[in-house]
């Protein structure tokens, strides 16, 4: 099947190829373009119907690796350049634990995407030891990526301020990374030892979703979640409403209430009448009940003036009473007759002048009585005007006094449990008031407290009585329209719920058909890989598969164990197995055709892997390179050996880490010409005397001729068939002596030492046995021959072996 193949429209072909029903087909569809589009079709409205392509916005162009530098960073103090030819192609960089290689793997992956699965799950410690000790400033690292058909590289850079944590980066290329974040998280281009591991050893679900998404099927895994998750709240309601119907019955049936009782029975049934629970719901109270209900409600909400209120009306009408009272009756009209003669006499006075007084006739109105007549007739005035505001001011407070004695207004009727006679008794005794004011005021003051206590007692019972009665009917009345409210949404949830399972179901269906068919290549591809690694294993990879659905997927790796079936991988196999499993793994994964790189980094790939397997290893990856650039870096000096015995064309890099964390890069030799190289320096050196020189050189000529031999008898017997073991414990046995170790190569037998010298002789000639015996002998003691010579025929000597 082809992974560029829209997914949208194959599954609509299937759709209506199997005759699916409208409205499941809606909720398919609308379930791969999303939860918008999904809530749109279950409500029955428009759908947009637009799935974006998995690749979509992946780079266009292929990306290859040119550069990796490193400054300040973890093991590299001093900056150093890591350059890679940007091409198919096998590259190793080689060093021992400690050299800093690993700080270069690690830049590759940091600098791209900001994080390092190395450090992921570690402590703190681990995460802000990323400087380096030595040189931590400038801190920096970049890499530099090739793109076909571009001229200019493309350069990723993040370098940290002196006092910078490593999430503060300052990013250069930031557009470059922001475009590679999706493919990344698909064709993750890295491989540590700890993530080889985690490949086999991880959740069953996170190896799972990565070999999905790279066989563009998440939409699958992502419509499956949606429709999931769409039909929880309507299975969750369904569920709670028929739960919530028993309990409600229960607690309707213990109201003692005719409506609660007549409801409880249609509760009963598992399909209850929701049309006669309305009915229920909609009787009205009865009329008595209703009479009892108000009065309570009247009794419950009595208002009464304030104790403080009636106490200064009393006190005002005392005080009132006791102001009038200095006034009588007679007096005060006498006051105001004498005021009335005084006014007339004044007008007389002023119209007929002095004379003599009108009234008694023997007094004289003159000037000096007009003034004293006046100032007399302003006092009778200001106390007539006092008199009469008081009789008025204590008729107005009489009148509210008798008006609040006769106007608390208590309901008639009673109630069960309502103190109601206390009250009417307060208010009889409050109403029969005395008629003077100063005794009204006494008996206000005496008989108002006992009607207010009295009624305080009566509103508690009419409230406790209202409360009692409404955690009855009424109050259960009110849960039982919340259920039957939710209860007539049931069918409605129970079509939705039906229509989103029916869908989910035809897509798990269909889906792992389609699953299945785009994951036979990459299973495929897994299987070859396996049977490479394996070579000497006696657990045999079946073919791999995806099983499983939400929280159940997985990847499957069946098994057998000397033919016999073992279920799946991980039980059965060793670390060095399982290993080569995760390889098995990563490598479709990472040369999936749709991933934009084109570059593979692997770190550590050969830890717990016997001889046999690095091998397998070796041919492993000179196949991924005939079509990816693979980078690989390991301490372990099996594979670049076994890269060399098997004339695989590879770039070897040696790291060397000096002191104050200085790294130097260099091509690496293979074992023979190192030690012929360092033979012949040391043979034209003239500083070292003769009788030291000799020695040395001879040890490391024989060292050559043996590492030529190593190479020729790997080479003859893993041709034939021969277990890497087997040819490890041959070559060890046989490291006694040099001509041991020429007879298994040249003879394939260890036990044929003493014809090595007349072999050499009559095959090459008397130079080579003459480099042979120096060799052998010259370690011993002083070689008193030509160094220079020696060093040339033993080059020549390790040749013909080869």
């Amino acid at each position: 099947m082809n992974r560029e193949e829209p997914l949208l429209e194959l599954i609509f072909d299937r759709l209506a190829a199997d005759a699916v029903p409208t409205d499941t087909a809606d909720l398919v569809l609308a379930a791969l373009c999303g939860s918008d589009d999904l809530s749109a079709a279950l409500a029955g409205q428009p759908t947009k119907l637009d799935v974006r392509r998995a690749n979509a916005d992946q780079p266009e162009h292929h990306l290859y690796l040119s550069s990796v530098t490193v400054a300040g960073f973890r093991g590299v103090g001093p900056e150093r350049a890591l350059p890679i030819r940007p091409g198919p192609g096998l590259t190793l960089v080689v060093g021992r634990n400690g050299s800093g290689k690993s700080s270069f793997a690690e830049a590759v992956e940091l600098a791209l995407t900001g994080d390092s699965a190395r450090w992921a799950d570690k402590n703190s410690v681990w995460r802000t030891g990323w400087r380096n000790l030595h040189a931590p400033d400038p801190c920096r690292i970049a890499v530099e990526l090739r793109a076909d058909g571009q001229a200019a590289p493309v350069r990723i850079e993040r370098s940290w301020a002196a006092d910078a944590e490593l999430a503060d980066a300052k990013v250069v290329g930031s557009d470059a990374v922001d475009g590679l974040t999706e493919p990344l998280k698909l064709y993750r281009p890295f491989l540590t030892a700890a993530d080889l591991g985690k490949l086999v050893s991880g959740t069953p679900s996170q190896l799972f979703d990565a070999i999905y998404a790279i066989l563009g099927l998440d939409a699958l895994a992502k419509a499956d979640g949606l429709l999931l998750a769409a039909a929880k709240p309507f299975e969750k309601t369904i569920k709670e409403v028929r739960a919530q119907r028993e309990p409600l019955r229960d607690k309707v049936a213990g109201i003692d209430d005719d409506r609660a009782r007549r409801a409880a029975v249609v509760l009963t049934s598992k399909q209850p009448d929701l049309d006669l629970l309305d009915a229920i719901l909609a009787e009205p109270l009865d009329s008595a009940a209703d009479a009892t209900v108000a009065l309570c409600r009247r009794l419950a909400a009595l208002a009464l003036p304030a104790r403080d209120d009636v106490a200064r009306l009393a006190g005002d009408l005392s005080g009132v009473a006791a102001e009038a009272q200095r006034y009588d009756g007679s007096r005060s009209r006498t006051l105001v007759n004498t005021a009335e003669l005084l006014r007339l006499a004044l007008d007389q006075h002023a119209e007929a002048g002095d004379g003599p007084c009108p009234v008694c006739g023997t007094g004289t109105l003159d000037a000096s009585w007009h003034t004293g007549a006046e100032a007399a007739l302003n006092d009778l005035r200001v106390t007539t005007l006092a008199a009469q505001r008081a009789s008025t001011r204590l008729a107005e407070l009489s009148r509210k006094a008798r008006d609040l004695c006769d106007g608390v207004d208590v309901p008639a009727g009673d109630v069960p449990g309502v103190r109601l006679d206390e009250l009417r008794a307060a208010v009889a005794a409050l109403r029969d008031a005395p008629r003077t004011a100063e005794e009204l005021a006494t008996h206000l003051l005496a008989g108002y407290p006992a009607v207010l206590d009295a009624a305080e007692t009566v509103r508690a019972d009419a409230a406790d009585w209202l409360r009692r009665r409404d955690s009855g009917w009424q109050r259960v009345a009110a849960d039982v329209r919340a259920w039957v409210d939710a209860a007539r949404q049931v069918p409605e949830h129970e079509r939705s719920r039906d229509r989103l399972k029916n869908a989910r179901a035809w897509l798990t269906t269909v889906g792992e058909k389609i699953r299945n068919e785009r994951v036979a290549p990459f299973a495929e591809h897994s299987q070859r890989i396996w049977q490479e690694l394996r070579q000497e294993s006696n657990v045999r990879l079946g073919t791999m598969t995806l099983a499983g659905t939400s929280t159940r997927r997985r990847v499957v790796f069946p098994v057998s164990v000397d033919g016999a079936d073992n279920g799946t991988a991980l039980g059965v196999m060793s670390q060095g197995e399982m290993h080569a499993l995760g390889l098995a793994t990563f490598l479709p994964r990472s040369c999936a055709d749709e991933s934009p790189f084109r570059f593979i980094v692997i770190d550590d790939p050969v830890q717990s892997m016997d001889p046999s397997k690095v091998d397998g290893l070796a041919r492993v990856l000179a196949d991924v390179a005939d079509q990816r650039q693979v980078v690989v870096f390991t301490h372990d000096t099996r594979l670049p050996d076994a890269v060399r015995r098997l004339e695989i064309d590879a770039d070897v890099i040696e790291v060397v880490r000096a002191e104050q964390s200085v790294v130097t890069l260099q091509p690496s030799l293979d074992p023979v010409s190192r030690y012929l190289d360092d033979a012949n320096a040391l043979a034209r050196s003239a500083e070292v005397p003769d009788d030291v020189r000799a020695p040395v050189v001879a040890e490391l000529c024989r060292s050559a001729l043996e590492a030529a031999c190593h190479r020729v008898t790997w080479r003859v017997r893993l041709a034939h068939g021969v277990r890497h073991a087997d040819v490890e414990d041959a070559i060890e046995r046989a490291r006694k002596s040099v001509p041991t170790t020429f007879a298994l190569a040249l003879f394939d037998d260890a036990d044929r030492g003493g014809e090595v010298l007349g072999y050499l002789n009559r095959r090459h000639g008397s130079w080579a046995a003459d480099a042979y015996q120096a060799c052998r002998k010259g370690v011993h003691g002083a070689y008193a021959g030509d160094l220079r010579l020696l060093a040339t025929d033993t080059r020549k000597l390790a040749e013909a072996l080869a």
